[in-house]
């Protein structure tokens, strides 16, 4: 009886205008992200250039310094450490679109002192810091259409909820409804029906509209997919399949509890603007304002007021840094050490704390906004593409990890030079001599995608909770 409600449902959803509505809609919005992201200037192909460019670039840069010497090296720095892009940035952009998928890790500069009375002139290069750039894309056409999966995801849920908002409501006023329960038949099984005939009439539309997308991008856009590709849009169907399922539910819930099918289908979409827009914004500005990150200009001025303090504290009294640092001289040496270290520590903890309030702001704002199913939905497919906001603070972490990784090789390199004074991080006091680039370490990153398991956690137990929800309430509500 099941798959004759089911069919029922199906037959009556392809005669619907809503019908031929979604069928025109979903594959031209899948042809054109097909389009954007393959043949784009912000597409994946032209990303990968510049990645593998850069890439290139960076490379010289080691080569360049490390052929001087190793003091050279250590004191500018190896360079950028990038995010590759990712191949299913088609399907979610995320936070890719609004920081840079690189970080510096460089010297600002070269500082001169001029001596006068008995202080020596001297330059030296700034320590080493990280520098993290975040950098409007507007201007790309993948953020300024953004027609991607996420988007398509928040459609399928409107489209969910027009083919569900009569289905019980309509069929009470007409009489049809009574007259299949005078059968035997449960309330469970009639439910169980309507959903499935549904969910099927969406899917099937849907997923034909995916292998559109993906054969495009796989034969045009030359885009490769390996394993793991393949498996993450697995994953992904499956995710649009929960959203499309959790609308369903609530088309149900309130199509068996109002009495007219024209007030379940305003409650719906007041329900839906509330979920997919209202809720995600406020809560962001609740966020914003309950915890409001210092202003570039103030961190800036909070960077000088401690960088002055550090100068007053190293030549006042017994004038410390009178004399320039040199070989012959390695007390001097290890005094100029001192005070580079402790610019460099206070250099790195201002910025350090600065991208991590930034960060977790967003984390929380986002943590909020996963009591709407659909915030749920395109965190999840974030995830999965590798442009979540979690990814990047694992990016993050990993340079910080390799700017260690970096300092202890320079480090255990100086070890091997007997000529030199083994004092990190002053020029005179580490090896004049070349080093090999190919030992310089070499940035990797790494991708994990356990963060997502929450995410899809979450959106079952949505599916649960609707799928109560919508059963108790057909149960409870008036045949007639």
């Amino acid at each position: 009886m099941i798959r004759q409600i089911a069919k029922k449902e199906i037959h009556h959803n392809l005669t619907t205008l809503r019908f031929a509505l979604m069928v025109i809609l979903l594959p031209v919005l899948f042809i054109v992200n097909a389009l954007i992201y393959s043949f784009g200037s912000g597409g994946y192909a032209m990303q990968m250039d510049n990645y593998n460019r850069r890439g290139t670039e960076n490379r010289d840069h080691v080569i360049k310094y490390a052929d001087q010497s190793l003091a050279e090296l250590a004191l500018v720095g190896p360079g950028e450490m990038r995010k590759r892009p990712s191949r299913l940035m088609f399907c979610a952009g995320g936070v890719d679109e609004v920081v840079s998928r690189s970080i510096k890790m460089k010297s600002e500069g070269t500082i001169s002192r001029s001596g006068g009375g008995k202080d020596e002139d001297y330059k030296w290069r700034s320590p080493l810091k990280l520098e993290y750039k975040v950098e409007s894309a507007s201007g790309a056409p993948t953020t300024r259409v953004k027609i991607n999966w996420v988007f398509i995801g928040v459609l399928m849920s409107f489209f969910a909820i027009l083919f569900t908002f009569d289905t019980i409501a309509e069929e009470r006023a007409s009489g049809t409804l009574s007259l299949m329960m005078s059968n035997t038949i449960s309330r469970g099984q009639v439910l169980l029906g309507k959903y499935l005939g549904a969910f099927v009439t969406l899917m099937v539309p849907l997923i034909i509209s995916i292998l559109m997308n993906l054969l495009i991008i796989y034969v045009l856009g030359d885009i490769p997919f390996g394993t793991s590709e393949w498996l993450r849009i697995l994953a992904m169907v499956g995710l649009f399949a929960l959203l499309v399922s959790i609308f369903i539910f609530l088309g149900l819930f309130f199509s068996s509890r109002v009495s007219n099918a024209i007030t379940s289908l305003v409650w719906l979409l007041l329900t839906w603007v509330f979920l997919a827009f209202v809720f995600p914004s406020l809560l962001g500005t609740f966020v914003g304002n309950l915890n409001p990150i210092p202003s570039v200009d103030e961190i800036s001025m909070r960077r000088r007021a401690q960088l002055d303090q550090i100068d007053d504290e190293w030549k006042e009294g017994e004038n410390k840094l009178k004399k320039a640092p040199a070989i012959e001289y390695p007390s001097r040496t290890r005094t100029w050490a001192e005070y580079f270290t402790a610019i460099g520590d206070t250099e790195k903890q201002i910025a350090d704390q600065h991208i991590d309030q930034q960060l977790r702001q967003v984390q929380l704002a986002r943590d909020l906004t996963q009591i709407s199913p659909i915030a749920t939905f395109q965190y999840a497919m974030e995830g999965f593409a590798n442009t979540s906001i979690a990814g990047y603070m694992d990016f993050v972490k990993q340079a910080r990890r390799y700017r260690q990784t970096f300092i202890d090789f320079v480090k255990a390199e100086d070890q091997g030079d007997p000529e030199s004074l083994h004092i990190y991080p002053v020029r005179e006091g580490l090896s004049q001599k070349p080093v090999n680039p190919d030992v310089v370490p070499v940035f990797e990153e790494r991708i994990s995608y356990r963060n997502v398991l929450s995410q899809v956690g979450l959106l079952v137990l949505f599916n649960l909770l609707f799928f109560v929800l919508a059963q108790v309430s057909f149960l409870m509500s008036e045949i007639k």
